[in-house]
């Protein structure tokens, strides 16, 4: 699938553009000793990703210097691009993805060999999945603690790690999805691990849509101080970000999510070329432009959340989680660099259930991963990968020029011409044939018009009449497998 070539600006939905402020609060957080009591026996096992396929003609260290010949990158970042499949990544393919690597920049030690190696260390080292004594992974929708306690814990209802992004001069990076590994059903037999058959519900994030729901966000960063301080004669107090608010999400059932597992059970993919074949993905509505600018925040959280099982309420039919990686056992590995230095780049929400009542508490607190599983020999990055692509900058900090929006698995041009008088034309690029409803909202958000219309598997010219009064208006355009929204502009 290719993108279309448009030229109008594609602007952003009022639910981002009401959400978004730049805030730089200070605060510092409080540690949770709940919280960092659950993790402490934690188990590490090692995941190859191939799963029986043959690597053996694959070097130990794969160097691709994809990353490095993008130009900008730091070298604690990397980038790859998913490899042109269309049997198992049809709308995917070809499109690049951000890493921050094996650690930071923090240690000087560190050889300039491991500069942009995250992908290359994927391939040879693998990922890995973090247990309990009893096998209850974490970084998923599994409840920690005491069953018999009043409160119970989830270590990882959500994880989310921090990109920092300068573009090149001239240039912008646009962030329009967001790339993860999703395993389900770990200690269950092969054959359902590929289960997607959850339905809906009680926990939230997502009440009432009458599905079990995963959201790809991306979120902006606040400032706060990390208080590490082990002997108060000697405080240790570190400046770093936490998760901030809501600039884009899109939410998917778990019935259309890609399980990591190599199988061609259920929603698991048959792997073809490499690994990257079998991360799931979701695009945002349209793509978050981070421009060159200096005076411009480049600082964002990419994440993953999940519906939350209620105790003793909801039937648990899939536990899932996410893994780490690549990660290296213990520091004679020549890329080994540890993420202790910068408590706030990886979080783990911790909603914490209160069975007594019933009630969640702390719904929505992000604690980070430094205190959870730091001071183990690993250096731990989320598979968590923002999908970019570089082009022209728009100006201003925080645009989304774009010359196509792309939800899902159907592209959608600009409308054209805008401005209009009397007709309306729209362009949607589709994998299969279906109805396309179209909404248009004035700027109070009256509805005003609605039209349904059957777009052809490829690409369909829409056309709509345009019959209301000169102004501003908003046009949301939905089908089954996308949805974009976009300011028109009416003249008589």
């Amino acid at each position: 699938m290719r993108y279309l070539v448009v030229t109008v600006v594609a602007l952003l939905s009022w639910s981002w553009a009401q959400q978004y402020v730049s805030p730089r609060e200070t605060r510092v957080l409080k540690r949770n000793p709940a919280i960092e009591a659950i993790t402490r026996d934690a188990q590490w096992v090692r995941i190859r990703l191939d799963e029986g396929l043959s690597h053996s003609s694959q070097p130990a260290r794969r160097v691709t210097d994809f990353g490095q010949s993008l130009g900008w990158l730091a070298p604690s970042q990397d980038a790859d691009t998913v490899p042109d499949v269309p049997a198992t990544q049809p709308d995917f393919a070809l499109d690049t993805l951000l890493a921050n690597n094996a650690g930071t920049d923090t240690d000087p030690s560190t050889s300039s060999d491991c500069n942009h190696s995250f992908f290359d260390s994927l391939y040879a080292a693998g990922a890995w999945l973090i247990f309990n004594q009893d096998r209850i992974t974490y970084f998923g929708n599994y409840l920690h603690g005491n069953p018999q306690g009043d409160t119970v814990f989830y270590v990882g209802g959500g994880v989310a790690e921090r990109y920092d992004i300068t573009p090149p001069p001239g240039q912008s990076v646009y962030i329009k999805g967001i790339a993860t590994y999703i395993l389900n059903n770990f200690n269950s037999a092969s054959s359902v691990r590929c289960n997607t058959s959850t339905v809906e519900v009680n926990g939230g994030p997502w009440p009432n849509d009458g599905v079990y729901t995963i959201g790809y966000q991306l979120l902006d960063t606040i400032e706060i101080d990390y208080d590490l301080t082990e002997d108060p004669a000697q405080p240790d107090i570190r400046h770093g970000t936490y998760p901030g608010y809501v600039m884009h999400q899109v939410t998917k059932p778990l019935s259309q999510v890609r399980i990591g597992y190599n199988s061609n059970d259920g929603q698991c993919v048959a792997q073809t070329v490499n690994r990257l074949e079998r991360l799931d993905h979701a695009y945002f509505p349209t793509p978050v432009e981070i421009s060159n600018d200096p005076n411009c925040k480049k600082s964002y959280y990419a994440a993953v959340r999940y519906d939350l099982y209620v105790p003793n309420v909801d039937d648990i039919q899939d536990t899932l989680f996410g893994l780490i990686g690549p990660a290296y056992e213990d520091a004679s590995y020549l890329c080994w660099s540890g993420d202790t230095v910068v408590p706030g780049r990886n979080m783990v929400l911790t909603p914490g259930f209160k069975q007594s009542a019933s009630e969640f508490i702390y719904p929505n607190e992000w604690y980070p991963q430094y205190f959870l599983f730091s001071g183990r020999g690993y250096a731990l990055n989320m598979l968590i990968l923002p999908i970019i692509y570089v082009a022209p900058t728009a100006g201003g900090c925080i645009t989304v020029s774009t010359p196509v929006v792309r939800n899902g698995s159907v592209a959608f041009s600009a409308p054209y011409p805008n401005p209009a008088v009397d007709c309306l034309h729209i362009n949607v690029e589709s994998p299969v044939s279906g109805p396309l409803r179209l909404y248009l909202y004035t700027t109070e958000g009256r509805l005003v018009r609605t039209w349904t219309r059957t777009i052809q598997s490829g690409t369909s010219t829409v056309a709509i009449d345009l019959d209301v009064p000169a102004g501003a208006y908003l046009l949301q355009a939905q089908s089954p497998y996308g949805a974009a929204s976009f300011w028109v502009n009416v003249v008589k």
